[in-house]
């Protein structure tokens, strides 16, 4: 009897043994099952995603050479890629800065009046406006833009290289930074820069009364290639418009049927302008350095009421530059000036 149970206890110890085995084989079995499930569903999603970057890498390149058709100043079609990246600047370099974008070449002339480090990273092309044929092509830009004063051969010779756009000449600076948007496609940027602008302006006005210059004439001389001229007042909005100086009566005779053409002035012409409470000047290059030293040792000069009021200021000569981005810097250059910050 004791053997027989013995035996049942062997048996069923067995049988135990084979549930706890079975139950530890299935466990493992359904483990394995989702375990492989989750595999599936792993790869499946990283073959999604895979094809997902696939698509907008296609998409991005499709992008990238997309073109569209620009009608420039000179009302030329010029197919041009929708999002440019390499840009020549022939012109029109400040509404480039302006807008967070380098010219991967422009020339030396035209960056004359930028710092070290706008200037960083772009190629020099050559030392007048138009640049050097060969240099612009070597960088291979994929759009060139030049002023719209270039002749056409200029510019079907840089057509054979890059789809060439022509921006205005002096036209109205705002109007050109909404061009620049357009051609690079930062249009709503370009809308928002103006915006802001406004209302830097508007703050401006309001701080003019502490200035003490209402009501104040102002002349405005600029010294270039030993010669002095006198340009119409839209030339220095920043003067004439922000900070509301007032015409002599000889330029408002002169401005009467709306912008003359630059006059050349002689010392003794100036007497014609002695009604200026304020006077500015811009020395424009080193060779005019010297006009300016023997205009303040003269005679006429020291007779000058703004002169002996010590109301003279020496303007930077960016302020000669007329684009948007001078606009702004010359915000700042003015009021310090004038409240005699900036010697």
């Amino acid at each position: 009897m004791k053997q027989g149970l013995n035996k049942l206890g062997i048996y069923m110890g067995v049988a135990l043994l084979l549930l706890v085995l079975a139950a530890c084989g299935a466990k493992q079995t359904n483990e394995q099952i989702v375990d492989d499930k989750d595999n599936k569903v792993e790869a499946q999603e990283k073959k999604q995603e895979q094809e997902k970057e696939q698509v907008q890498e296609q998409e991005q390149e499709a992008e990238a050479e997309a073109t569209r058709i620009y009608t420039d100043a000179l009302s030329r079609e010029v197919e041009i890629p929708k999002h440019p990246k390499r840009v020549v600047a022939l012109w029109s370099v400040g509404d480039m800065l302006l807008l967070d974008t380098k010219p991967i070449g422009s020339t030396t002339h035209l960056l004359r009046f930028y710092s070290d480090e706008e200037k960083q990273d772009i190629e020099m092309v050559g030392e007048d406006v138009m640049g050097d044929h060969e240099r612009i092509l070597a960088l291979n830009p994929d759009v060139i833009i030049v002023y719209a004063r270039a002749t056409e051969e200029e510019i079907e010779q840089y057509q054979k290289i890059a789809p060439t756009v022509a921006t205005s000449f002096f036209g109205d600076p705002f109007e050109a930074l909404q061009a620049m948007g357009d051609i690079l496609g930062k249009q709503e940027q370009a809308d928002q820069w103006i915006e802001n602008y406004n209302k830097r302006v508007e703050e401006v006005g309001k701080s003019l009364s502490a200035l003490n210059v209402e009501g104040d004439k102002a002349l405005v001389l600029l010294l270039s290639g030993k010669n002095m001229h006198l340009f119409p007042s839209n030339i220095f909005p920043t003067i004439f418009d922000v900070y509301n100086f007032k015409l002599t009566d000889t330029q408002r005779e002169l401005e009467k049927d709306g912008p003359f053409n630059t006059q050349q002035l002689s010392i003794e012409g100036l007497l014609e302008f002695a009604d200026a409470d304020r006077i500015f000047v811009v020395v424009n290059d080193e060779a005019s350095r010297s006009v300016f030293t023997e205009l303040q040792e003269s005679n006429v000069w020291n007779s000058l009421p703004a002169v002996a009021k010590k109301q003279v200021y020496e303007l930077g000569n960016r302020i000669s530059t007329r684009d948007v981005s001078t606009f702004e810097w010359a915000l700042d250059e003015v009021r310090l000036l004038l409240e005699g910050e900036k010697k």
